[in-house]
């Protein structure tokens, strides 16, 4: 008589067995415009969004997204553009990443790889290197803090600035 045990990890057990999380929704080639009272606040227009439920849930833009913020008139306050975001959707939080671009209605641009809204505060941050371009000078750092529209921002640690002449191309 032969007798034979084995003994497997329960961790290790769990790892193999549990499938990764997968998209409850899938959308391609979406624009959602957000309201409050009657008034269009902003539009997100994605190429793809993958939408995962429970207490976590997010959405995840993976091909491309543009974020349009209107002011009280209607007329476009900010407009960002990323390679990919993730929408927080129980934190009224956004995080945007790769070739990230911001630009408002005064001509000012913000170029950063990640950059973080917060819906609820109005705001807009990043601890990453950013590039401020406005008509009269380049300015680089590491670190943001701003209003969501970039009418009013704070670099953290500021690393440079070029001053651009009026007639100069940027």
């Amino acid at each position: 008589m032969l007798v034979s045990a084995c003994e497997n990890d329960l961790e290790e057990v769990k790892r193999v067995t549990q499938r990764p999380s997968l998209p409850v929704q899938t959308i391609y080639n979406s624009i959602t415009q957000y309201t409050d009272s009657g008034r269009i606040t902003f539009t997100i227009s994605a190429g793809r969004i993958d939408r995962y439920g429970g207490e976590e849930a997010y959405d995840e833009f993976s091909d491309g997204v543009e974020v349009i913020n209107y002011n009280r008139d209607g007329e476009v306050a900010s407009k960002v553009t990323a390679q990919k975001a993730i929408n927080y959707t129980n934190e009224n939080r956004m995080v945007a990443q790769d070739d990230v671009e911001l630009e408002n209605s005064e001509g000012k641009k913000l170029n950063t790889e990640e950059l973080t809204w917060d819906e609820q505060e109005h705001r807009i941050f990043t601890d990453k290197f950013v590039k401020i371009t406005t008509p009269t000078e380049i300015l680089f750092g590491d670190g943001l803090e701003a209003e969501e529209d970039f009418s009013r921002y704070e670099i953290q640690n500021i690393k440079g600035r070029i001053k651009i002449d009026e007639g100069e191309e940027q």
